[in-house]
């Protein structure tokens, strides 16, 4: 119980009162809950209110005859008691009250305490506390206020065929049986449980068994926690094969845990000792929601890049990610990125048919990284920055990177990186979308540190990384049109057009032979986009090179292609 006082020339002394609770059941029972989901903007919508007194004033909703009034109408309030709290600090509702003491009150001045203690609840999240003024007679100056607390009476889950029941029930503490439920936190807690792609739990709430409680249910529609893929594309690097075929498999629900395993293997079907490739990766989400991943790369490709120099790489990555989530606002979602990798190649060059020249290197980069989420009524802006170092004698060695990059090469380095993406949404359902990657490093990299450009995802027209550079950028704009999709075409859920320009610059600092210092790409094409099904996915570019690089010569075309199919 708390008590609420103003010291006045009528009462000098706090006076001391026998206050006697009142058990929640004894004032009735909840009306019954609309069930809906909780969100940013229904989260107080439907949840319980309690009945009023059958002789309650229309205007105030406050019982007639609940106050004592003197003749004229008006009363000293010098103190509120408030009965019933266990979850609002004291100072909360003394900041709630104290405005409505005072002389010479009336009762529209004790309902306007009343609902601006209720209020304060509300703010607070507790959304099943409620406030009402009892019948009662103002001995003193004191007015009794009573809280009434929702408890939840029972929480049951329903639904779930793949996710384990009581793994639920243990994400969402706030609706423990016996707890008054804060919403701000009920919020967070199935935030977290819907980070699950796999997974949709919605709040549903209804009047207890037991007057004043409430039975909380969590609706689950879950899909099967086992997932495959396959594509076929023409992302191939310069002097190689034209196809590559890649395969995944993942599992997103691991010991009931939530933890998540992703296998991937990639090849060239048309030659397949130029291009293999495994990753393998797991996730483990922790108790305070962040999450901790590690993953693996074998590879052993055959990978052409710039100046006639063939690298062959054989090697392995293993890396440790561990991310924490932001406190997030509202269109607003952020999260910091720390990570190691031990990386071991044992590459090979080539230069213009010479003997190879084996360059083995092991090194262990260190990397730290900020996302940025700004989600609005029609844009969305994503922006990530990145820095990465090295220190030798960590691992690495200077003279294996002196040899891999010669001259410049060195096992001290460090480097920065910057993402933005944007998009708009365009009258008539088009949408509108830009992008901007940079990369700055003061000295040298070896070329598995280095900014790739040319490819589907850089600058179409161009092979994969047909152009490497220790510092520079990369954009792109692209124009989607509206939905194409219809029923002349009823396999289809979804098909649109689009056109795009794009380019890049890189810069090569202190080029050895047969090394370009600077490289520029620059394209513009049409392309289209397509589901069919649940299952189908593909999309088509046309594009053409405005600049010589990579082995393209300026005003050479090409196409893209994919084709996708996931189970």
């Amino acid at each position: 119980m708390t008590t609420i006082q103003r010291m006045s020339k009528y009462r000098q002394t706090p006076v001391l009162m026998i206050r006697v609770l009142r058990r929640l059941a004894c004032c009735g029972s909840f009306v019954l809950l609309v069930a809906a989901p909780v969100g940013a903007d229904e989260v107080g919508k439907g949840l319980p209110t309690y009945p009023e007194s059958p002789a309650a004033d229309a205007d105030t909703g406050v019982p007639a005859k609940a106050v004592v009034e003197k003749d004229d109408g008006r009363f000293d309030i010098l103190e509120y008691e408030v009965r019933g709290n266990s979850v609002l600090p004291s100072a909360q509702i003394e900041d709630a009250v104290y405005p409505h003491l005072g002389e010479k009150k009336t009762i529209a001045d004790v309902e306007q305490a009343r609902a601006a203690l209720e209020k304060a609840y509300q703010s607070a999240g507790y959304l099943t506390v409620f406030v009402t003024l009892p019948e009662q007679k103002v001995a003193g100056g004191v007015v009794r206020l009573e809280v009434m607390e929702g408890k939840v009476e029972r929480l049951k889950v329903s639904g779930s065929r793949y996710y384990a029941l009581g793994a639920i029930k243990a994400k969402t503490p706030e609706l423990d049986e016996g707890k008054v439920p804060n919403f701000n936190d009920v919020q967070k807690e199935l935030g977290q449980l819907n980070r699950d792609a796999g997974r949709r739990v919605t709040p549903l709430l209804r009047a207890g068994r037991i007057p004043g409680t409430v039975e909380a249910e969590l609706k689950v529609e879950d899909k099967p926690p086992l997932h495959a893929s396959v594509e076929l594309n023409d992302r191939y690097s310069r002097d190689t094969t034209k196809t590559r075929l890649s395969a995944a498999v993942r599992y997103d629900n691991l010991w009931q845990t939530g933890h998540s395993l992703n296998l991937n293997f990639q090849t060239a079907p048309e030659k397949p000792d130029e291009s293999k490739v495994l990753v393998a990766s797991y996730s483990a989400p922790q108790a305070n929601g962040n999450v901790l991943a590690a993953y693996a790369v074998f590879s052993d490709t055959d990978v052409t890049t710039v100046g006639g120099i063939s690298s062959i790489g054989k090697g392995q990555i293993y890396g440790l990610r561990y991310v924490v989530p932001l406190r997030p606002r509202p269109g607003v979602f952020h999260s910091l990125t720390l990570g190691a990798d031990y990386k071991d190649y044992q590459d090979s060059q080539r230069f213009q048919g010479q003997q190879d020249n084996n360059l083995p290197i092991t090194y262990m980069p260190f990397s730290a990284s900020y996302d940025l989420t700004l989600a609005g009524a029609g844009s969305q802006t994503q922006i990530g920055l990145t820095t990465v170092f090295g220190i030798n004698g960590v691992i690495g060695k200077e003279e294996e990177f002196a040899a891999k990059r010669n001259p410049g090469g060195k096992a001290d380095f460090m480097l920065f990186k910057a993402d933005l993406r944007q998009s708009y949404k365009l009258p008539y359902a088009m949408l509108a979308s830009g992008k901007l990657s940079t990369q700055y490093s003061a000295s040298p990299l070896i070329s598995n540190e280095q900014m790739a450009a040319g490819g589907a995802d850089s600058v179409r027209g161009y092979p994969e990384s047909a152009a490497l550079g220790d510092k520079g950028w990369r954009a792109g704009l692209e124009l989607q049109s509206p939905p194409l999709a219809g029923a002349w075409a009823p396999v289809l859920n979804e098909l649109y057009l689009l056109t795009f320009v794009e380019g890049a610059r890189l810069y090569y600092l202190e080029p050895g032979a047969f090394q370009q210092s600077r490289f520029n790409l620059a394209s513009a094409g049409l392309g289209l986009r397509f589901r069919a099904g649940k299952k189908f996915s593909g999309g088509v570019d046309y594009a053409i090179a405005l600049k010589d690089a990579g082995g393209v010569d300026s005003g050479d075309d090409r196409i893209h292609f994919r084709l996708g199919a996931e189970w």
